[in-house]
């Protein structure tokens, strides 16, 4: 006969019951007596007592269940292993820095020639032109009497009223030279040669009307104690009167054959013409600058001839240079080379210049 099923659950759950305990009881076999097929139940347990036990074969014992034997408890179960953690990449090192190129080294730079001295430049939306006006000797005869570079007294004194009563202001090379800026209507008066005439004739008519002027000097004429040119004496008194200011028109190179003024002779070489030019130019304003105690800063051109190997000297020692070339002058272009009005009874200002 088979064992029932709930009778074997029940010892199951029997034999797990006393696993758990730490001193489980060991029950009392000598209460199961009597036939195998009986069993009585215990009067303590709470939960029903199992059925009968099923019938068995002849011969066949009795099967008493075993008490439940104390098992050890069951180790707890070891942890699993956790993964080691990945180590964290290793930062990439930083790369070096490469040491910047050594700069090519530059060629020392050569000394550059120190540059001609800018030209006086006026002011933008400021008048830039100026007449200039060009005399020579004055003399008191009738205008009939007079060539093309000779006035009279009358004729000049006419030609001063003019320019005051159109406006004109009269300037000195030292004002043009430190930069001051030109009046609407601006005029230079000059008077080449250095005649006897400027300082008897002319000079009392320029104090009359306060106008100013510049006289270009033959200095070896003054030295020859010519009676028809000014003297030393003559120059300082009109100097010190401020109206008047001098210039040079070389010692001794106002010749009119060849070659003429300061131009160079034919088939001259370089050499040999600033070796007969420059001291001449030289002694010219050595002697007025020691004779007036004044800077020279004018040149007017003998026969208003220019010559282009005599420039560098003339720039480094004059701030304005005048020609006879007929016009106004634009000073915007600089100081040097100016254009002149040859001015005589026939050619009075009013003939050129704008009222």
């Amino acid at each position: 006969m088979k064992v029932p099923r709930i009778l074997l659950i029940s010892m199951l759950m029997v034999f797990l019951l006393c696993a758990c305990q730490a001193a489980p009881a060991q029950p009392d076999l000598s209460a199961s007596s009597g036939s195998p097929s009986q069993q009585a139940p215990s009067p303590s347990a709470s939960q029903e007592a199992p059925g009968p036990l099923p019938e068995q074969t002849e011969g066949q014992e009795t099967q008493q269940p075993s008490a439940p034997q104390q098992s050890e408890p069951e180790p707890e179960p070891e942890p699993e292993p956790q993964p080691e953690p990945e180590p964290e990449p290793e930062p990439e090192p930083e790369p070096e820095p490469q040491p910047e190129p050594e700069p090519e080294s530059q060629p020392e730079p050569q000394p550059e020639p120190e540059p001609e001295p800018e030209p006086v430049q006026p002011p933008q939306n400021q008048n830039s032109t100026l007449h200039i006006l060009m005399y020579h000797d004055v003399i008191q005869e009738e205008a009939s009497s007079c060539n093309d570079w000779t006035t009279t007294t009358d004729q000049l004194r006419e030609d001063l009223q003019w320019l005051k009563d159109h406006g004109y202001t009269t300037l000195l090379p030292s004002e043009l030279a430190g930069g001051a800026p030109l009046p609407d209507k601006a005029v230079m008066i000059t008077f080449d040669d250095g005649y006897a005439s400027n300082y008897r004739l002319a000079f009392p008519i320029l104090k009359e009307f306060g106008a100013k002027a510049v006289i270009s000097l033959i200095t070896r004429r003054m030295e020859d104690g010519n009676p028809n040119f000014l003297t030393w004496d003559m120059c300082r008194e009109m100097a010190d009167s401020g109206l008047v200011e001098f210039g040079s028109h070389t010692r001794d190179h106002h010749g009119g054959g060849d070659p003429r003024g300061i131009q160079r002779s034919k088939g001259e070489s370089r050499e040999d013409y600033l070796q007969r030019i420059l001291p001449d130019l030289q002694s010219s304003i050595d002697l007025i600058e020691t004779q007036l105690g004044r800077e020279v800063l004018f040149f007017a051109y003998p026969h208003g001839q220019t010559e282009p190997w005599a420039n560098d000297f003339l720039h480094e020692h004059f701030s304005v240079t005048v020609t006879t070339r007929h016009g106004a002058a634009d000073i915007s272009g600089g100081l040097y080379d100016l254009p002149r009005y040859n001015i005589n009874p026939k050619q009075p200002p009013g003939k050129f210049l704008p009222q």
